[in-house]
């Protein structure tokens, strides 16, 4: 009986995040100029209307793809927690917290199955504050497409295969940012931990800090990969480009998830 409830929550689980993922592609180019082309096609009587909707969809496709608007959205983002040189000589804490971003389920080379390049980096700082502190590690993150591996068990893997550092934790059942900070939370908490690093990149830490803010064990940030620019010397800040839009998404998927929970916030 359990098993059977615990096979639909995780179909449950993943539905939830294609549904999420697929209105994030309607909400920001270039998904969302499909339903501009749409809505202006449903005015096919209205001239003004349709090529208005059509050139508009366009227009905003080209300027979130231009390096000079992805890169102030990026330090929009990057600013609020900037960098600190050895930070384990400014601040004292009782353990490091890793968050879960991504996975390559085509590795071939690794297996079939690894991380993925964000993890890679947010691993690789977890691993230098590790070795200078000593301090134990959670990684937090699971497996939201049931692919039998938890991001947590993947960057375990990595964690002890490429830098030699054991995990003492693993949070393997959220799905979300928000669950990392609830799920890590308790597990701390057992562990008696009162205070934690909390390493992601500085792009993702304001929404991350949000979350685990007010929570039992107190979050201190540890961002890193600051600066993730584009190149915009001269005129090629105003030449689209593909990566720009990139970055563009990156930056509006945070600051809509700093909206999202501000507003679950006030409703709660």
């Amino acid at each position: 009986m359990h098993y059977k409830i615990d096979r639909i929550l995780s179909r449950a689980g993943r539905h939830l995040i294609l549904i999420h993922r697929t209105i994030e592609f309607f909400l920001y180019p270039p998904g969302n100029l499909l339903i501009f082309t749409l809505l202006g096609l449903a005015f096919y009587r209205f001239p003004t209307i349709k090529y208005g909707l059509i050139a508009f969809g366009i227009s905003q496709l080209l300027f979130f793809s231009l390096p000079i608007v992805s890169n102030k959205l990026m330090a929009s983002l990057e600013s609020q927690y900037p960098p600190l040189e050895k930070l384990w000589e400014t601040q004292r804490a009782d353990a490091i917290v890793v968050l879960g971003a991504s996975r390559n389920d085509r590795a071939v080379e690794f297996g079939g199955v690894t991380v993925g390049t964000a993890e890679i980096e947010r691993l690789r700082y977890a691993a230098l504050l590790h070795r200078k502190t000593g301090l134990p590690i959670l990684l937090t993150g699971g497996d939201p497409i049931n692919s039998g591996f938890s991001e947590a068990w993947l960057m375990q893997q990595v964690l002890k295969e490429e830098f030699n550092v054991d995990a003492t934790w693993l949070e393997e059942n959220s799905h979300t940012t928000w669950e990392n900070a609830s799920l890590s939370d308790e597990i701390l908490v057992k562990a008696g931990v009162k205070k934690a690093w909390l390493v992601t990149h500085a792009w993702h830490m304001p929404r991350s800090m949000m979350v685990f803010a007010n929570r039992k064990v107190e979050y201190l940030p540890a961002p890193h990969n600051h600066g993730i620019f584009i190149w915009d010397k001269l005129w090629m800040g105003w030449i689209p480009q593909a990566r720009s839009l990139g970055l563009s998404n990156t930056a509006m998927h945070e600051w809509l998830g700093l909206l999202w929970y501000k507003l679950r916030n006030v409703s709660s």
